[in-house]
């Protein structure tokens, strides 16, 4: 759809590609100005989902480079159709903050991501938003109250509210109080910073937090308990056999 306008179209990350070239993963909330250029499928809303919502982010796209990324999964971000441990990476830039529950959204991430792969994330900075501009950083004890209100609601109830404007206001320390949070409250996977800058090397108004998502201390637990369970099997048989 022309727009009389010069296309606008982000140039890519290098640091993405440094670490994620030879993988296959997903991409949250895609927009075609703002491409990776990496081997993903994009998982985003639908009219089905959100039809406001949705309209919104087309035409957004459309105004800025006249074509809309395509959607491969269309879902919620906190409520993707896949197993666990299905997708070398998840990653997204600009999205995180339209959100309204970033906190469930990042367990879902954690949870269809393999043992060793990566969250990366952009987003914006304080200011980079005229909305933004002169709003405190979000809390990460408002994340958490929002978050525990919202496990006691159902994936499918969707909570009112736009994702078109921004709900989370983020630092680079927010980013990593929130790993550190995550760590603390989880005991399923861990998530180690692999890299972080503070202006990111994509759209160059954001943050950048890289997380690998480390499953073995959990896999280590259950062959642990496992074992255990088994020896004491073993034990009652031969208490019973003697």
């Amino acid at each position: 759809m022309p727009t009389g306008k010069t296309p606008v179209i982000f140039r890519e990350s290098q640091l993405a590609h440094q670490l994620l070239d030879k993988l296959e993963g997903l991409e949250i909330g895609p927009a075609a100005h703002n491409p990776f250029g990496l081997r993903t499928r994009n998982v985003g809303l639908s009219p089905e989902h959100d039809p406001i919502d949705h309209d919104f982010f087309r035409q957004s796209q459309l105004e800025n480079c006249g074509q809309v990324a395509p959607i491969h999964i269309a879902a919620d971000a906190a409520d993707i159709p896949l197993p666990n441990d299905s997708t070398d990476f998840v990653l997204h830039s600009h999205v995180w903050e339209h959100l309204l529950d970033p906190l469930r959204a990042l367990e879902e991430w954690v949870r269809v991501t393999r043992p060793g792969g990566y969250i990366f994330v952009i987003v914006p900075k304080h200011d980079a938003a005229d909305s933004d501009r002169g709003r405190p950083v979000s809390s990460l004890s408002s994340l958490v109250a929002h978050y525990e209100q919202s496990r006691r609601t159902p994936k499918d109830a969707k909570p009112p509210g736009s994702s078109r404007g921004h709900h989370t206001v983020f630092s680079l320390e927010l980013l990593r109080e929130i790993g550190r949070w995550f760590n603390r409250s989880h005991f399923q996977a861990r998530l180690e910073e692999v890299a972080a800058a503070e202006t990111d090397d994509k759209v160059g108004n954001g943050h950048t937090i890289v997380w690998r998502v480390d499953k073995s201390g959990f896999l280590r637990a259950s062959l642990r308990r496992f074992a255990t369970l088994l020896s004491r099997e073993s034990q009652h048989d031969i208490a019973h056999t003697s």
